[in-house]
């Protein structure tokens, strides 16, 4: 059994599902899991990252906020769930010479577009979902990752806050914490990675579908009374 065939295939039909970060590995993943259901997709990702000529795509660098208030203004009508999936990750120590450069990226496409575009589509999303992909290094340290681990757990915290705020537009805010998942991302550095694998009580990586489900499910009308919630897909590493 896949981790999708639990859900319909109609469980989003005809309604509009928007994902950042969906060229990446994990965000390819979601928006097929969406489509799955019957979800009618908008895509954003980096300009270059972007399929030509194809419709329900949006080039955007997500550190550009004037670019980010443009793609908002291109969505239009109800959106039932925003996956907010974007991400970088690049290992760093905190004495590199390049490492505020790394602070002010991680920090400006991880924690403040998630903030920047939920805010802008606040009035779009009534009655439906915003989905956060944090991290299990929202809660533990990340080795030469200090940037990535605090734009993390800024998101983690954004998502608490949401959630008590936008509740009575009866918008749900949640988020979904991978932990090593099977993407070029996740394979970066291989020595790291085998460590991380061997740490983990299930022995292997996620695989992104599995993160898909998760974000499908918190999104649906399956988990209608729950907000503030975090699910871990980790294989138990933040249990151990």
């Amino acid at each position: 059994m896949t981790p999708l065939q639990g859900f319909s295939n109609d469980l989003f039909l005809n309604d509009q599902v928007v994902i950042t970060g969906a060229a990446g590995g994990i965000g390819r993943a979601i928006a097929a899991a969406f489509a799955e259901c019957g979800a009618r997709l908008v895509q954003i990702d980096r300009p270059e990252a972007v399929p030509p000529n194809q419709s329900g795509w949006i080039g955007c660098d997500l550190a550009d906020r004037p670019a980010l208030m443009r793609a908002a203004e291109q969505i239009k009508g109800p959106i039932a769930a925003l996956i907010n999936c974007a991400g970088v990750f690049r290992r760093m120590a905190l004495t590199d010479t390049e490492a505020e450069n790394e602070w002010d990226r991680a920090l400006s496409i991880n924690l403040t577009a998630p903030y920047l575009l939920t805010r802008a589509l606040v009035p779009n999303l009534t009655g439906g979902a915003v989905v956060n992909v944090t991290s299990v290094r929202a809660e533990t340290a990340a080795e030469r990752a200090s940037a990535y681990t605090v734009s993390k757990a800024g998101l983690a915290a954004l998502t608490l806050s949401l959630a008590d705020e936008l509740a009575p537009l009866l918008i749900r805010t949640n988020s979904v914490a991978p932990g090593d998942v099977d993407t070029a991302m996740g394979h970066g550095d291989p020595s790291v990675a085998a460590k991380l694998v061997a740490r983990t009580p299930l022995r292997r990586m996620a695989k992104p579908q599995e993160v898909a489900a998760a974000c499908v499910f918190l999104a649906s009308p399956l988990a209608s009374h729950i907000t503030g919630s975090t699910v871990r897909v980790d294989g138990g590493f933040l249990a151990v």
